[in-house]
């Protein structure tokens, strides 16, 4: 699946992970000119105490009257254990430290980041959000060791993360949490420490080894034998502040549940045809301000899917409003902007007949959804939307593609107002996302991000590793102002120094080249399970001639 690898608060914190190591920038909010501060955050040296592994020791000695040496030998032996036991813990993070996943936010009067990290640990780290400003972002850029001021041990590992706030019933600010969703489909909240502690008492740049916690997690939900691949918590409208969590999985779907009462469920998104790939939703909580004070009561959440397709949804009445056709990755011989420009077009009309009626004509939601957009109409050439990301004021959409060296901007038509008693969409609400600029990557995206001044940040390959693009006019047009741009200077210059190498994509493939979230389905059980349909053609989208989240199944 796609990995957490970048992530932003507002438009002055980002995070982002460059293979096994992860950074952090602040700028100063107050001028944009100056760098707070940059961050390596550094994995815990975890404290193996107590685990019975080859790190402690057994208390036997040697046998009285040993000859021929053997109890020097056995010294020297027990002396090189506990000699590459201490090499061991002091680099287990190097050996056990991929990362999987990256958030950030801003907590009062500090800036809290989240790691998870291949070893099954959730690293959380503080640094105060008034830094001291640096001069001329052109001085020489040295990252900050930071070492986590709580870790916590998951069952599973998580491959993506939230903060939130569980609110009080009095008129105390409520409980500060980062909830994690793990490979086993559950979702975990973890207490994030109060601010009240005073960190002058903590050297959080010290290297210090740290025993993990777990007792204090608590399950908010789970997916039915299924993976997680993206979490999201936005609430609900601005007549009902009652927040959602959103839960992406394996099985082609999105729940929405009620938070922090999670064991309730709102409904489900419906209507991708395999495995959810990416997601975004918008945040109200700063529509607000990047809209005048106008948030037009939007609750749209983006997905992408294994299918080749990305939906825009509203998450509030469970309906699809929009989809961008598949795009399809580029043969050895063509370009893939030039073939991807083709593939485009070939599907355009599928799009336009999918459009909703200008008259106003009724239909059904469903008659949106094309039953031939699945991955396997395609022959294994569906280019899997890897990346995913809507702009706060929910102007335009931005788009990744594995094995694409590009972006996709897509503009979101204007959405008819609802009213309180809306309880459905009807066809004259949906939306075409046609795309409007494709932005060329010198090397294959790997995650991005759109900040709420609504330009967006993308994690790459080096030697660029994160590119930065403004939109300069009303007409959503995007420039290139990575050279200006004092995240990338910063981190594109710590990488380098690094000489740190990035990962080819930000999907998990198997040794024969297929995705690992791709389901591979029983040939034998499909043979008694699957029925014959017409002219004795055999449906293999899904067990008993009919995928079992296809509209012809949910109309029953």
């Amino acid at each position: 699946m796609s990995k957490q690898w970048l992530h932003s608060f507002q438009a002055h914190v980002v995070v982002a992970a460059f293979n096994d190591r992860a950074f952090a920038i602040a700028v100063n909010k107050n001028d944009i000119s100056s760098i707070n501060e940059v961050y390596e955050l550094l994995p815990a040296a975890i404290s193996t105490k107590g685990s019975g592994g080859r790190g402690e020791a057994t208390g036997e000695k040697p046998a009285s009257g040993a000859s021929n040496g053997d109890g020097n030998k056995n010294d020297e032996k027990d002396g090189k254990t506990k000699k590459q036991d201490t090499e061991s813990n002091q680099l287990s993070a190097d050996t056990k430290g991929e990362i999987q996943a990256v958030c950030c936010t801003e907590i009062e009067s500090h800036v809290w980041f989240a790691v998870s990290r291949e070893d099954k640990t959730l690293n959380l780290y503080c640094v105060p959000s008034t830094c001291k400003a640096k001069s001329n972002a052109q001085e020489k850029v040295e990252a900050k060791q930071l070492q986590p001021l709580k870790v916590y041990h998951m069952p599973k590992r998580a491959r993506c993360l939230v903060f939130s706030v569980v609110p009080s019933q009095t008129q105390n600010p409520g409980c500060n949490i980062i909830i994690a969703g793990d490979l086993s489909g559950d979702s975990y909240a973890y207490p994030v420490p109060s601010t009240d502690v005073s960190l002058t008492s903590i050297d959080t740049t010290a290297a210090t080894t740290i025993q993990t916690e777990s007792a204090s997690r608590r399950l908010l939900l789970g997916h039915t034998a299924s993976i997680l691949t993206g979490m999201n918590v936005v609430p609900s409208s601005a007549e009902k502040p009652k927040q959602f969590l959103l839960t992406a999985d394996r099985d082609e779907k999105v729940r929405v549940s009620y938070f922090p009462e999670t064991h309730i469920v709102h409904g489900y998104l419906l209507g991708h045809t395999a495995f959810i790939s990416a997601m975004d939703a918008v945040d109200d909580r700063y529509l607000s301000a990047a809209n005048g004070g106008d948030d037009n009561n939007r609750t749209l959440c983006l997905t992408g899917s294994g299918d080749g397709t990305v939906r825009l949804w509203d998450y509030q009445l469970c309906k699809e409003i929009g989809m961008v056709p598949v795009v399809l990755k580029a043969p050895t011989n063509e370009t893939a902007v030039d073939f991807k420009e083709k593939a485009n077009d070939e599907s355009e009309n599928d799009v336009k007949s999918s459009d909703c009626d200008q008259e106003g004509n009724d239909c059904e939601s469903d008659d949106f959804d094309s039953d031939d957009d699945g991955e396997e109409s395609y022959n294994g050439e569906v280019a899997v939307p890897l990346a995913v990301a809507i702009s706060s004021d929910s102007n335009y959409a931005v788009v990744a593609r594995d094995s694409i060296s590009s972006i996709d901007i897509h503009p979101i038509p204007p959405l008819a107002k609802k009213t309180s008693s809306s309880s459905s969409l009807c066809l004259s609400q949906l939306v075409s996302l046609h795309k409007k600029q494709t932005l060329t990557c010198p090397s294959q995206p790997l995650d991005l991000r759109v900040l709420t001044d609504n330009s967006v940040l993308v994690l790459t390959r080096e030697p660029d590793y994160i590119l930065h693009y403004k939109c300069v006019d009303s007409n959503i047009e995007f420039d290139d102002v990575s050279s200006t741009s004092l995240f990338c200077s910063a981190l594109k210059k710590i990488a380098l120094s690094h000489n740190i190498s990035m990962p080819m994509t930000a999907l998990e493939y198997n040794e024969d080249g297929g995705l690992k979230l791709q389901k591979k389905v029983d040939q034998k059980e499909l043979a008694n399970d699957t029925d014959e349909v017409e002219d004795g053609v055999t449906d293999v989208a899904g067990k008993g001639g009919v995928h079992w989240n296809s509209a012809e199944r949910r109309n029953t």
